[in-house]
């Protein structure tokens, strides 16, 4: 197992502890406030990061690099920059723009299925942009992590809507659909562009797009009120481990190891939300459950293995 998978898995597991408090904040805070929050929290975050990690890693990377005002800017083409900036609009506006709209529809249950459907997305346009081409056995094993994801996600008798608008299930699809091919499209650069000004772009365009929707909305753009109301000591650390360090693990993952893999990898966050919704909330696991995950278990041995 290579740096690539370790990073994808810890994605997964760090993914896992945000959706908690999530889950949580969710209580007080509707998706908008929470999607405007998240955005703006975490491009303050990576501002000084990157700073921090210019002055530590600038001599020892292959970059070239300005001086303005006293700071370090990384020279990047202008192709190069319009594609992250675009990755920020595809995969955090709009992505979340068409889940929102599937929860409100569909429910969290048939959106959370229909979000299955993104290793294979992944796998898709890396076939068709990046060449990558999984084994037989491989694919076998995606198989069989996403059959444990829906066992595990699956509960019927949870379902409000007896006759869903498959206008839902479509906005569920283009959200993942989006956000696979957010990550795809800065495969290819992300040994172009440093690590952390890759991160701290993207986060950029996400929340300038998240902004701008708002106002076409006429939304309120403000967002440290949150910190003072009920709940928002849960948001704040669930965007601290949920966006802004999840964020760098799961970039980092597809930088060092092929997309195809690392999506099927994230998909065990699910697992990992059964898991610490059974530690931290409680919530009950059944045979079923247990199944699922020994099946998506599998599936992610026969990836790794045969990789």
């Amino acid at each position: 197992m290579g740096l690539g998978e370790i990073l994808s898995l810890l994605c997964a597991f760090l993914w896992a502890i945000a959706v908690i408090y999530y889950k949580k904040a969710g209580d007080h805070f509707n998706a908008y406030e929470m999607n405007l929050f998240k955005s703006v929290f975490v491009f303050a975050l990576m501002v000084p990061t990157v700073i921090i990690a210019d002055q530590l890693f600038t001599t020892t990377q292959n970059f070239n690099y300005l001086h303005v005002s006293g700071f370090l800017i990384p020279e990047i083409k202008v192709s190069d920059l319009l594609i992250i900036l675009s990755s920020g609009f595809v995969g955090i506006m709009l992505a979340d723009m068409f889940y929102l709209r599937a929860l409100q529809i569909i429910g969290a249950s048939l959106t959370g299925i229909t979000g299955s459907l993104y290793s294979p997305f992944v796998v898709g346009f890396s076939l068709l942009f990046l060449g990558e081409v999984l084994t037989i056995w491989q694919y076998l094993g995606m198989i069989m992590v996403l059959s444990g994801v829906i066992l595990v996600g699956y509960r019927k008798k949870s379902l409000d809507i007896k006759h869903p608008p498959i206008k839902g299930f479509v906005y569920a699809v283009l959200a993942v659909l989006f956000t696979a091919l957010g990550i795809v499209m800065i495969k290819p650069i992300s040994n172009e562009v440093p690590f952390f000004w890759l991160i701290l772009i993207r986060s950029f365009g996400g929340m300038v797009a998240m902004m701008v929707y708002g106002l076409i909305l006429k939304k309120s753009l403000a967002v440290f009120h949150v910190v003072k109301k009920k709940g928002g000591k849960w948001l704040i650390v669930g965007a601290f481990i949920g966006q802004y360090v999840s964020m760098m693990v799961w970039v980092a993952g597809y930088k060092y190891t092929s997309a195809s893999i690392a999506s099927i990898l994230n998909e065990t966050a699910s697992i990992f939300i059964l898991l610490m919704s059974w530690l931290m909330l409680g919530e009950k696991i059944n045979t079923k459950k247990i199944i699922g995950v020994c099946i998506t278990m599998s599936g992610v041995a026969l990836v790794l293995l045969l990789d």
